[in-house]
């Protein structure tokens, strides 16, 4: 019998279910190596006004993590662990996608394309870090970044890249 946890979070315009079911397995079972636990996560939207869409959806995973004694516990931070690693490849993703519009990017070679994404990130980095020294909150922004590169020349970002002058420090 499979572990159930299920989490409700509401929002502004919906309210998020989660849930999930937990297995444990091993690699000769599954033939997966390193294979501790399979799991299946749901997640409803449930609106709460008219414009927002009802939507239901399931993610099928394998997990190396040894399952916990608690059952429950197990899902619950299974399913914790889940939701943290997409938050982290959401977060990455809206700002590429935001910032560069990535997602409509014309370059149909590979490797230029990581190349790319590489820079991106790199920009995002150092935006991150305050490379450019903004005086406030609303001045740690990419577009401020790009902005205070133009004015101080791409000798300032290659010099950044090329470690021979800390961005911050100096």
């Amino acid at each position: 019998m499979p572990a159930f946890f299920e989490e409700t979070v509401p929002r502004g315009d919906r309210i998020d279910v989660r849930r999930i079911w937990t297995c444990p397995t091993n690699p000769e079972e599954l033939g997966f190596y390193g294979a501790e636990q399979v799991f299946v996560v749901e997640r409803e939207v449930k609106p709460k006004c008219p414009g927002v869409k009802a939507s239901c959806e399931k993610n099928y995973a394998v997990s190396s993590r040894k399952p916990l004694p608690d059952r429950e516990q197990n899902a619950a931070q299974l399913l914790a662990t889940y939701r943290g690693h997409w938050s982290i490849e959401n977060k990455s993703h809206y700002r590429r996608d935001r910032s560069y519009d990535e997602d409509r990017n014309p370059t149909r070679n590979h490797n230029a394309a990581r190349v790319f994404t590489a820079f991106k990130q790199v920009a995002i980095f150092l935006c991150e870090e305050g490379a450019h020294k903004p005086d406030n909150e609303r001045e740690q922004t990419l577009p401020e970044l790009h902005r205070f590169c133009s004015i101080n020349g791409i000798d300032t970002a290659i010099s950044w890249i090329k470690g021979h002058k800390h961005p911050i420090k100096d």
